[in-house]
């Protein structure tokens, strides 16, 4: 039995402006690294085998004060990149209601049709995200791993891990900032055991 806890970054300035971000880099807010630092607290006395961290300077920070202390290298994999949205990146999602009101429509409610030229599709996220997880379980038999990543990622490996189809993506839980989301492969089959956990943040 593998053991993952995925994380989802801390507050962004673009989370607090309601920008979409995709792939574009935004620091985290002062809020976002307290969220972090409250996240090490409860994690500190589990053994972690390995770290995987998505790339991007906001993934980076969070893991660098959610793990301070706790002796790992992180892992970066390219694999764990939030869902690239394109020309839509750094927009103000107001302005994107207004100006592509239809397809963000589509963007948020019915994902299997979205395919926007610039961005990524739904699937392709899943995709590499899922081989991701995979190789996690190959590599790290029996141990406990901790990835660090992005919300619109998270939510197509919820569809994943749940063998949902890519359409239910619309109404997978969308984790907080730096919600805890458990999962365990055993015997070959994936089971969620917690799912957006922010208990830290009320402590």
């Amino acid at each position: 039995m593998t053991r993952i806890y995925l994380v989802r970054h801390g507050q962004t300035t673009f989370n607090a402006e309601r920008r979409i971000q995709g792939q574009m880099e935004s620091d985290l807010t002062p809020e976002g690294e307290q969220q972090a630092i409250a996240l090490r607290k409860k994690l500190k006395d589990i053994s972690f085998s390995a770290l995987y961290v998505s790339p991007l300077r906001r993934t980076r920070r969070t893991a660098e004060l959610l793990t301070e202390g706790f002796g790992l290298e992180p892992i970066y994999l390219d694999e764990l990149k939030e869902i690239l949205m394109g020309d839509w990146q750094g927009r103000l999602v107001s302005d994107l209601e207004t100006e592509f009101a239809e397809e963000l429509d589509t963007f948020w409610h019915h994902p299997e049709n979205f395919a926007r030229p610039t961005c990524e599709t739904y699937q392709q996220v899943r995709d590499r995200a899922a081989s991701a997880m995979e190789a996690m379980v190959r590599n790290h038999p029996g141990q406990n791993v901790l990835v660090v990543t992005h919300g619109a990622l998270l939510k197509t490996l919820y569809t994943f891990f749940k063998y949902q189809p890519i359409h239910d993506i619309a109404n997978a839980p969308h984790p907080h900032s730096t919600g805890l989301c458990v999962v365990e492969k055993r015997d070959g089959v994936w089971a969620v055991m917690d799912w957006d956990n922010v208990d830290h943040l009320s402590e």
